[in-house]
Order: structure tokens, then sequence, then C-alpha cells
């Protein structure tokens, strides 16, 4: 065997001759791209002419990219990393939009004739075998179709397990020269980056298997799963921080880590290096659907440039760091929501880095911007301001998706853009821009044996509090409206869901059925009386009539009386029905001084929050005789909206 290796042993300059012009070159690429054959080869041979160079992941930038033109060679890559979005972007070199599932095929197919295959290799074992090392690619494809091999032989390449062996026989040239892989460390993240990273970390269930894409927030998704229990890694691409889930336990001893590429430091090649958890595979093999539909629950995870209000995604240059190309995006974004419980996640930047553009836009920005996730095949979403789920939305449910998750200095042009492209109401309403959701009254309870997800309100749950009050009887409805009602349409709708989370909060109580959410009550605070010298709030509740009498309106209740002094209100304010007894019954369970009055069979109840404050008269009682009592007003024509004291 080493005698044959040794046949086959030259230097670099000694096969400049084995490009010919109008050739065609394969350059294997990522952390692998044999740097000193690039240089003798291609960047520092002079008499090469029309060469097409073809390579797949070029983490450098060169030198030289072959004259004007692409007279001695131009470069051809599949995706363009951030090194090169720059030459790219001026015309200098070419890029081909292919999904990573479909390279094989065109090689396989020879719609690429490839002369010379210039790759990196492991020195050899003892029975003459090769490893390809941190990149599997597409380059055994490689070899097998093209021409002539050569290979440069570097000690700094890792040996790794899977199928990443080349034997001494399928190379036709050995070049030895030991130098450092090229390096892609993580970036810092920065504030914005990190919550991202931990949204998107909320999505993923214990058991799931990750793929994720190029770039710094999918890197910042799988940081965040440290706590995670029995992850899997199945992804073209692997980074450093995997490493770091292995490290913390997320991903134990005996589940697999498969990746074709590792794009990282040298901390991760010696984590490779012989590491039997870690398969490296071709791109046939990690984008097979049959082999990706064995790995449940999957989870895709790929960043986007752009999202347009109707749900599809880019991928495009402009800003530093930005990159350009597929990848397997489009085809692991697909699958995984074919998988059992798999999920599909796009994950971006609200806005540009400097925060002067947003990245959700009525319509892409630019020319070049190519459409990686169409509307059919987008689902969940998230920025730093959280996460929505596009799948099987209308065009106009998606649109405020997508605001709610936008920069607030741009929301109020995205619903006037929205409005002119006639995609929503035209007279829809958004909270003040100063509105932040206030995720910190996010959790979970259990009642009834089921567990129960409360959160603030969005603008985007009018349709689940329709449907929450047509699952109300007629004296249900009374009992809460103080009115009868049959109807609540948009108008009236829209005011319940349109919070500014300091002078109005709402908490929804969403539970799952079939893996499908949906809302099973509502609970408002809203300031009332803006007048009085104490800041007072009202408070109301609607509760589903399958999950009443299980101690969910109760604990809604207290809940409330705690959020409320946090938004600096004084005095708990609720108009009762003087028959709702069930009602009353949990207001008699708060341990807060109470005032009563009542009038026209409603009751008004008052609550001191500040346990400090001077006690007051009690108010007077009635049982009629005018439309007024104490500031108790009852208008004839009692409107839906949070602040007529009907929501009960």
């Amino acid at each position: 065997m080493m005698e044959e290796y040794l046949i086959k042993k030259v230097k670099a300059e000694e096969i400049l001759g084995v490009i010919h012009p109008g050739s065609s070159m394969f350059v294997e690429s990522g952390c692998a791209e044999p740097q000193h054959l690039v240089r003798k080869l291609i960047v520092d041979n002079i008499d090469l002419s029309d060469v097409q160079v073809y390579t797949t992941i070029p983490l450098r930038t060169y030198s030289d990219f072959g004259g004007d033109a692409g007279s001695r060679f131009r470069i051809h890559s599949f995706f363009v990393s951030p090194g090169m979005s720059g030459p790219f972007s001026t015309g200098k070199t070419d890029h081909i939009p292919l999904s990573s599932d479909m390279l094989d095929r065109l090689i396989r197919e020879g719609s690429i004739k490839i002369n010379t295959a210039v790759i990196q290799l492991s020195p050899p074992d003892e029975k003459g075998y090769m490893s390809l090392g941190v990149t599997v690619d597409i380059v055994r494809s490689m070899i097998d179709h093209a021409d002539i091999v050569v290979a440069q032989v570097n000690s700094f390449m890792p040996f790794t397990c899977g199928e990443s062996l080349v034997h001494i026989s399928e190379v036709d040239h050995i070049v030895e020269y030991d130098e450092p892989l090229v390096s892609c460390p993580v970036e810092e993240f920065d504030f914005e980056t990190k919550q991202i990273g931990e949204h998107v970390a909320n999505l993923v269930k214990d058991g799931s298997t990750i793929q994720i894409g190029f770039g710094r927030i999918p890197d910042a998704a799988l940081k965040a799963m440290k706590t995670k229990k029995d992850l899997s890694i199945h992804s073209e691409i692997i980074t450093d921080t995997v490493i770091d889930l292995v490290r913390a336990g997320a991903i134990p001893e005996g589940n697999m880590i498969t990746g074709s590429f590792c794009i990282g430091t040298e901390a991760l090649f010696d984590f490779v290096r012989q590491n039997r958890q870690v398969r490296m595979r071709p791109l046939t093999h990690v984008s097979n659907p049959q082999v990706i539909l064995t790995r449940t629950p999957f989870v895709a995870i790929n960043g986007a440039v752009e999202i347009d209000l109707t749900g599809q995604s880019c991928i495009a240059l402009g800003e530093q760091g930005a990159h350009f190309g597929a990848l397997g995006q489009p085809h692991f974004n697909r699958i995984a929501q074919i998988t059992k419980d798999g999920k599909a996640i796009i994950a971006l930047r609200s806005t540009s880095r400097d925060g002067s553009i947003s990245r959700i836009v009525p319509r892409f920005t630019e020319s070049k911007m190519g459409i990686f996730t169409t509307q059919t095949d987008v689902s969940y979403v998230v920025t730093e301001y959280g996460c929505v789920n596009l799948f099987g939305k209308s065009i106009r449910e998606r649109v405020l998706e997508l605001i709610t998750i936008a920069h607030p200095k741009f929301r109020k042009w995205l619903l006037d853009e929205a409005k002119r492209m006639n995609y929503i109401y035209p007279d829809q309403v958004l909270p003040p821009e100063d509105s932040l959701y206030p995720a910190r009254f996010e959790h979970g309870q259990t009642f009834g044996g089921k567990d129960v997800f409360i959160r603030p309100v969005k603008i985007t749950d009018e349709r689940g509090i329709q449907n929450l009050f047509y699952s109300l009887s007629s004296d249900e409805k009374f009992h809460r409206f103080h009115s009868h009602v049959t109807s609540l349409h948009h108008r009236q709708a829209q005011q319940m869901v349109n919070c500014d989370y300091k002078n109005s909060l709402a908490l929804v109580v969403e539970a799952s059925e079939a893996g499908k959410s949906h809302i099973i009550a509502i609970t408002h605070i809203i300031m009332d009386d803006e007048e009085a010298k104490r800041r007072t709030c009202e408070f109301a509740l609607m509760v589903h009539p399958e999950w009443q009498n299980i101690g969910l309106g109760s604990y809604l209740l207290k809940t409330m009386t705690q959020i409320a002094p946090e938004l600096g209100f004084e005095v708990f304010r609720a108009y009762i029905w003087e028959e709702n007894t069930k009602m009353l019954h949990a207001f008699e369970k708060l341990e807060l001084h109470r005032y009563a009055t009542t009038g026209y069979n409603v009751v008004k109840l008052e609550y001191d929050l500040d346990p400090l404050a001077a006690p007051r008269e009690e108010p007077r009682t009635h049982s009629g005789g005018n439309h007024e009592d104490d500031g108790l007003i009852i208008p004839d024509d009692l409107d839906l909206i949070p602040d007529s004291k009907i929501l009960f």
C-alpha cells in the first residue's frame, strides 16, 4: 500500500499541467478546503485559461478571481458564504441555486463534467485508507466521476467515522502539505440573537433530532438547548456548539450526531477525530427523506434575511456577514413538517444589525433575493420579539401574526402597507408602539388533570376569542355581558385583544387537543375611571363551559389581583350580575379588603390592592330606583368593549 502511495506522491508544482484550458475543476470547500493546492494549482497558476472552478461552501475569500471576465478561471459556488458575498455581488463569481439534495444528481447525471477534483485527506492508515475528515459533502461523487483526483494529505485533518474513507487507489496524485484547517469560529451572540435562540429552544421538545442551517442564529438556538434532554443531531452542518450540548448532557452518549460538514474550529476537529458518536455522511444520506422520517420528532432550524407579510422567506446579500444559497434549507423545512411532531422553524432578526431596516417586509427589498421558503411551506417564524406559527393561516392572519414579532418601530408602517395592499381590515388597529409583550406572565398550569398554557393576549387572538364567546350559552352570555348579545364581530372583538400591557392587560388560556391549541378562557383588567384619585382597574372574565367549575376562574381572578399592582393599580373593581353566584363566590375567596354596592341587579365590588391604604367609608347599598348608584352606571345600550363594565 505504501509503495503505491509513494509512487503517487508529488509536489504541487509538478502537476500544474493536469489542468487544461477550458476544463472544469471541483475544489473541496468548507473547513476542508485544500488551501495549499488552491494557491498552487489555481490562484498562483498563471497558465490557467478559461478554467471553471466548482465549489460548495467556500469559507475563505480568494486573493484573485481569475482575471477579467474569468479569463484565467471562474468560480461557481452552490453557496455564497460571507467571505464570498462581496465578489458575488460585484459579478466576479457565479452562484448556482440548487438544494443540497440535488447536488449529487447534478454530478451523477453528468450535468457538470468534472475533469479534475482537488480534495484534502488525512494521512493513510495501515490498510491504505485516508479520511475525508471534516467534510464529506459530495466529494465521493466527485471522486467517482472526475477524470483526475488530486489530494492534499494533511496531518491536521482528523480521521473521522462514517462514510469518509478514500483508498489510495482512488487518488491519482498525492501532495503532502501540513497546515491548519480553515477555521470558522462561532461569533459572539448579541442580545437579540440570544433572545431568538431562547425562543427557538422553547419550541424544541426533549428527544428531538435537530437540523441547523448556516449562521449565527441557528447556532444561538443550539446554545440555548443545554438544558434539553435526549437530543440528536442530523444536519448538513455540525458546529462547535454541538460540543457544548454533548458536555451538558443534552446529547447523551449513544445518541447519534450525523453531519456532512464540520464548520468550526480546532476544538470541533479534535472532537470528531475517531469519535464513533459522530458519523460523517454524504449529502445523499443526510438529505434522504426516508432517513429523516425515522428521526422523529425532527426539528429544522434555519435562518432568513427577510420574510414578507405572506410568509415567504429569503436569504440574500446586503449586510456584513450575510450569506446566500439554499443548501438543504427548503428540503429539511418541508420534510420536518411531515415527520411526527416535527417542526420547521425560520428564525431571523426583526431588523438589520444597525436597526435601520425591518427584516419583516411587505415585499422583498432586493432583486437578488431568492425565495427559499414559499407560502405553502412556512410554519414557525421566530424573531427576538417572539414566535408565531403560520401553518394553515390566511394571508390576513399571517400579516397580523408577523407584525406582532416585528420591531415595534416598524409595526405601524407594516400595518399601513398591509392595508394599502388589502391584506387586512381597513379598521385594523395595533397597540401603541411602546407596548412590549410581557412574556414574564407566560406560564403553565393544570386544571382537571389537563395542562394549559396561560399568556398575555395578542391581536392575533381575535378569532379565538370569538370562538370562545360562541361556546357560551345565552344565560352565560347575559351573566357575563349584562345584556342579551348573540354575536361578537371583528370591531368588537379586536378591542378585547388590543391591549397596551400598561393600562390594559388580558391573559388567555390555551388548551391543546390533537395537536391544535384553542383559547378556553380570557381575563381582562383595564383602567377604569381615569378621574379617580386612586388608579383603578376593572376586571372581567370568560371561561369555556367545559372548563368551568374546576378552579380555573378563581385562579385567573387571583392571578390578576397579583398582576394589577405590578401595573400600578391600587383598586381592583368588578361588576357582577347578582345571580352570577359562582363568580360572587370566587370573589369571596380573595383575602383583600372589600367594598360592595348593588344597583339594578348588578353588584359592584372594589378591593384595595394596597394593604396600607387608609380605610374608606363603606358605600351605601341600593336595590334600584335609578340608573346611577355611587358611580355605577348601567346604560340601556351596552356595547361589548372592555371599558363598558360588561365582560362578566
